[in-house]
């Protein structure tokens, strides 16, 4: 039996005209009133959600009861009024800006789960009111949940196909999970290997013609790490894509960045003296001293006699100074406490080498990689190094693909690879025209992501104008799709996104004023993030953009129905309808 992906969409402030559900009559009464009473009984009895999953699991269960589906029974047990066996909690998520927090299930059938499903669902922070419902789920598998090889078989199966020698000690066990290609492929059992240090052959063949960052080769292009699905019967590789994108008082130090301007930025005292660490935002910074960045990096960070840090270490007071502000941004504005929603630790390496790329001291790149940011430089003709940490722009961009690997965690590859590197372009040029003026007007805007680090002293990607750097701007125009050429285009194909996310960006109201204050589509953009499934298109974007807007506007009808159309129109003059 084929696969049979579906999505169902669901908005209590008033669902889109892509929503398939519609609320039950009981349901449209607890909605109404806001009681958990008109769900589960009289005032009399014991509170019916206890907790936000216990809510989350009752919403997702009437909504789907309601599509009268059959292939969704294996889901939503209609024979219990209250579970829903089919979906497994992966993660909850707390939305300050919207007041909210989301729910987030896989679905799985016979106690396996199947990839590329989710169901989020959306809450009010306090009343646990439902505020929206997404899902991506499937009929049930026809595949025996038993496998017939062995995870050694399987693995075999990697070594063959990848021609790498792999040791089963540096291969994390695999999971057992179902698989079906989103386009109605055939239903496989497979074994899941995750970050498996082996690329696939084509792969590593097409990267010397990759479009890649469109600076310069990075360690995620040597030390290749794969996730590999191997049906569990035959052991055919069935899919594969890049598993890669203490209480402290601060004190107030100063610095020259790598272009020379003063920069104020939060240090600590280490007994000796002070070092680049910020207490306050978990923010640490290192000099690799030129060092290859296979090498074991130092354990002291950036330190100083003073706190005048002076011209000492002008790169390091660039990558420092603007971690700051992406995570500033991020907490701020988007309300997340750090990369990945818990304070974790952002660690800079700035004087960076990497000798497979080029010999040192040069190295033209700024990566995340191994949940860290690795800086190298460039040489001027006055043998003065120049520092990729000094562009706010692409380090917001390297930044953004931690958030993106610690929420929704797009598979890196054809069109969720796509929206992968376009989120981080959309945080990037936001970051980029954020500071210092919080934002300067979009008229003033500049839409370029690395100026100047392209070819031809072009910049790496422009989001007004895509086809400048040679890159497509509409859906009949994508390229690459299905093929390893830089893992399915998603440097190329994600400008499609991008000039859609533009157009929204300067959408205009009757007046001929903007629709949304720049932070509003910050927002709306990162809301959606949250809730995509790993193997998101660019149409389940827009659908659970209009979705992430109708909540968030729920208040103001007029404003949400002019937004609404905004997303339509953004989106439909790329091509995604």
């Amino acid at each position: 039996m084929a696969a049979k992906y579906k999505t169902f969409t669901f908005n209590a402030a008033g669902a889109p005209s892509e929503s398939s559900l519609a609320a039950p009559t009981g349901l449209q009464a607890a909605l109404a009133d806001g009681s958990q009473e008109a769900v589960g009984g009289p005032p009399s009895e014991s509170p019916v959600f206890q907790s936000d999953e216990m809510a989350a699991r009752y919403y997702a269960k009437q909504l789907l009861v309601s599509a009268k589906d059959s292939e969704l029974t294996d889901v939503i047990a209609p024979e219990d009024t209250s579970t829903t066996p089919g979906l497994v909690l992966t993660r909850a998520e707390e939305l300050p800006a919207a007041g909210a927090r989301s729910v987030h299930f896989e679905q799985q059938a016979r106690g396996i789960p199947v990839f590329g499903t989710n169901a989020v669902v959306e809450l009010e922070a306090y009343s646990r009111r439902l505020n929206s419902f997404d899902a991506v789920l499937t009929n049930s598998p026809d595949v025996s949940p038993v496998a017939t090889l062995s995870a050694a078989q399987a693995l075999d199966s990697i070594r063959a196909f990848s021609g790498a020698t792999l040791e089963a000690v540096e291969v994390e066990a695999p999971v057992l999970c179902y698989f079906a290609t989103q386009d109605g492929g055939d239903w496989h059992l497979t074994f899941h290997f995750k970050s498996v240090p082996g690329a696939p052959r084509e792969t590593v063949d097409a990267l010397s013609e990759g479009h890649g960052h469109g600076i310069g080769p990075s360690p995620r292009e040597h030390f290749l790490m794969f996730d590999y699905l191997v049906d569990a019967h035959s052991g055919e590789i069935v899919y594969y894509f890049s598993s890669q994108p203490f209480l402290d008082i601060p004190v107030l130090c100063q610095g020259d960045d790598d272009i020379g301007i003063q920069r104020d930025f939060h240090g600590r005292t280490n007994g000796n003296g002070f070092e680049m660490v910020d207490p306050l935002r978990n923010i640490e910074t290192f000099d690799h001293s030129l060092n290859d960045i296979t090498s074991p990096p130092t354990a002291t960070p950036i330190d100083s006699a003073a706190t005048d840090f002076m011209s000492s270490n002008p790169a390091g007071v660039s990558a420092h100074f603007h971690a700051t502000l992406v995570f500033d941004f991020f907490n701020n504005v988007l309300k997340r406490n750090g990369i990945d929603g818990k304070g974790m630790r952002l660690i800079s390496m700035v004087n960076c080498t990497y000798s497979q790329h080029s010999p040192p001291p040069v190295w033209k790149n700024a990566v995340w990689w191994n949940k860290r940011m690795w800086y190298g430089q460039t040489q001027n003709s006055t043998g003065q190094f120049e520092s990729y940490a000094r562009h706010l722009d692409v380090i917001a961009h390297e930044l953004s693909h931690g958030v993106t690997e610690t929420t929704s965690n797009l598979v890196y590859r054809d069109e969720s690879g796509a929206l992968n590197e376009s989120f981080s372009d959309i945080f990037g040029i936001l970051v980029k025209n954020w500071y210092p003026d919080e934002p300067k007007p979009l008229r003033n805007w500049n839409w370029e992501l690395g100026s100047g680090l392209g070819n031809g002293g072009l910049p790496l990607r422009d989001m007004e104008n895509p086809a400048r750097t040679g890159d497509p701007d509409h859906w009949s125009q994508r390229r690459h799709i299905g093929t390893p050429f830089d893992n399915g285009g998603v440097h190329i194909n994600s400008n499609i996104h991008n000039k859609a996310a533009y157009n929204l960006f300067n959408s205009q109201d009757a007046n001929g004023d903007p629709l949304l204050q720049p932070g509003e589509t910050g927002l709306l953009y990162y809301l959606t993030l949250t809730r995509l499934s790993r193997m998101a298109t660019f149409r389940d974007c827009r659908r659970t953009l209009r979705s992430a807007a109708l909540t968030y506007f729920r208040g103001d009808p007029a404003k949400s129905a002019d937004v609404q159309a905004a997303i339509n129109s953004a989106y439909a003059s790329v091509g995604i309808v």
